[in-house]
């Protein structure tokens, strides 16, 4: 289970989370594209070496790099989990309307006290390289998990693992969760124990390891800063993908993206709000609008001096004004809904009995008036909407007489950032996340007893948490995590802005029906992507 603080709001991650996608909205272009002009020379190179127009290759246009390094365990930003998602396999996938599609397991089954649940694998599983992939395998990638971070813990204790024979894993919890059929899901990517057994982590070189996957594509090239071509993996579970060969190009100009997508350069685009329009009325292009249920946030860090004092940090939210930032991000009101909450505001737990920090100028200068005058917002440097984010939330500051210096920095210096416990090099992170339906897997944002990615410490939020997913009661639940809510809000550290759509533009051959669009990764089933 990773932390997904996905960047395009960051994540990233970066960890153990399913979304409710909902049904994605289509608009079927209706005029034809000129051909548009030529793209810049570093694009035209990256076409020669990598994009293919044959109809057995399938390019996706993506702003960021995976940076050399990948690791299947706690790959946390966008396009990692994505090169994961494409290498790897979880045991299952659970949506957000707790259908369950068994990938590697065939079934998975809690005993009436709910302290086990008995996994078992599908029949004639391999790993890319040939070799079987087993209960020794699903073992040994739990107890990985467990050395490292406590995100599979209930309480104080770990759900340990046991190895009943080659096709069953059972997993002894140590006492009732809730949430545990998806603390056990999706985002666990299973490593083969021939590989990893008796190195220090998971780490692989994206250029110099041969990679041994059981997900639906096989590991072929990485290209620093221009692309990672994938092929298709005949010993996955599900089937050879019906498209042979997968590339990742990676383009971070938003312009110099349209003019490759529109000169056919590739089959799949991430759009953001501004760019929408242009795709509106093109023959050869189809636009779909679905929600991940992202929730984009600023965070106060807490770790850096400026932060300390909670009064100050009380004034800077006061001084913020959350409709003003989400429609210079997203342009338009029906790419976004505003909230309160770190639950999205679909999310059946979901109160906005909350402390919303309304703006007040007034009290904001009262609250900052022996504070810092002058702070460091961090966001990532190829975003738009984070940028259109951070410049408003700069002017905003500046009415309370507080300057701010907007930081740039790239996907990989965001994850480092992010993962670095006290950090404090800047005052203020724009960022996003993706995680589960369950209220639970946000206990790593927010509790001291998990991944605590926003700094928390607050030990009736940690309490909480724990007596949240110790009960099976619905109700009583409501009521926790009504609680942990409002908690969360009156700490001043974290103020979210909302929930936002993600918008794509594909080629119009394309045919995502059977792939299904989901969270983060865009296609739920690569093996299933295919052209009309």
């Amino acid at each position: 289970m990773k932390k997904k603080w996905m960047k395009l709001f960051s994540i990233v991650a970066l960890s153990l989370a399913v979304t409710a996608c909902g049904a994605a909205k289509q608009e079927s272009s209706e005029t034809k594209t000129g051909t548009a002009a030529q793209s810049e020379k570093a694009s035209e190179e990256q076409t020669e070496k990598a994009a293919s127009t044959e109809s057995d290759s399938f390019t996706y246009i993506i702003d960021g790099d995976t940076g050399n390094t990948l690791n299947p365990l706690t790959a946390d930003d966008r396009y990692g989990l994505m090169t994961t998602h494409a290498l790897y396999a979880p045991p299952y996938h659970i949506y957000g309307d707790g259908t369950i599609d068994y990938i590697l397991a065939e079934s998975m089954t809690p005993s009436e006290d709910g302290l086990t649940l008995t996994m078992k694998l599908k029949d004639g599983l391999k790993w890319s390289d040939g070799e079987p992939l087993t209960a020794d395998d699903i073992v040994f990638t739990y107890e990985s998990i467990n050395k490292i971070s406590k995100n599979l813990y209930i309480g104080d204790n770990p759900i340990t693992t046991e190895k009943q024979d080659d096709r069953t894993v059972l997993f002894h919890l140590p006492s009732v969760s809730a949430s545990a059929m998806e603390m056990l899901s999706d985002e666990i990517s299973i490593i083969p124990k021939h590989i990893f057994e008796g190195k220090e982590n998971a780490d692989i070189s994206l250029l110099d390891d041969k990679v041994v996957g059981c997900g639906p594509y096989t590991f072929e090239e990485y290209k620093t800063g221009e692309y990672l071509k994938f092929k298709a993996n005949p010993n996955y579970v599900k089937g050879k993908p019906y498209i042979d060969t997968l590339i990742y190009r990676i383009i971070e100009k938003s312009d110099t993206a349209t003019l490759a997508m529109q000169s056919g350069e590739g089959d799949t685009l991430v759009l953001t709000p501004d760019m929408i329009e242009q795709y509106k009325g093109k023959d050869g292009f189809t636009l779909y609008n679905y929600s991940e249920g992202r929730v984009p946030y600023v965070r106060l860090n807490v770790n850096a001096d400026t932060m300390k004092d909670k009064n100050y940090r009380e004034g800077i939210l006061k001084a913020l004004n959350r409709d003003e930032i989400m429609l210079a991000a997203y342009g338009d009101k029906d790419y976004y809904e505003l909230g309160y909450s770190f639950l999205p505001y679909d999310n059946k737990y979901y109160t906005d009995d909350v402390e919303k920090w309304d703006q007040d100028l007034e009290k904001a200068k009262e609250l900052t008036k022996d504070g810092a005058k002058s702070l460091k917002l961090a966001y990532i440097t190829n975003n738009g909407v984070l940028e259109r984010e951070g410049l408003a939330i700069q002017s905003e500051l500046k009415r309370v007489g507080i300057d701010v210096e907007l930081v740039g920095i790239t996907d990989v210096a965001y994850s480092k950032m992010s993962r670095e416990k006290g950090n404090k090099e800047y005052d203020i992170v724009l960022g996003g996340y993706v995680m589960g339906t369950d209220p639970d897997t946000f206990a790593m944002l927010f509790s001291s007893q998990k991944d605590n990615s926003m700094s928390f410490s607050n030990a009736e939020i940690d309490k909480l948490f724990e007596e949240g997913n110790a009960t099976l009661d619905d109700s009583k639940r409501m009521e926790i995590y009504k609680k942990v809510q409002r908690l969360v809000s009156e700490e001043a550290i974290y103020y979210p802005l909302g929930t936002n759509l993600r918008t794509i533009v594909t080629k119009s051959n394309v045919d995502p029906e059977e792939a299904k669009l989901v969270p983060i990764y865009t296609y739920g089933d690569l093996s299933k992507l295919k052209f009309k």
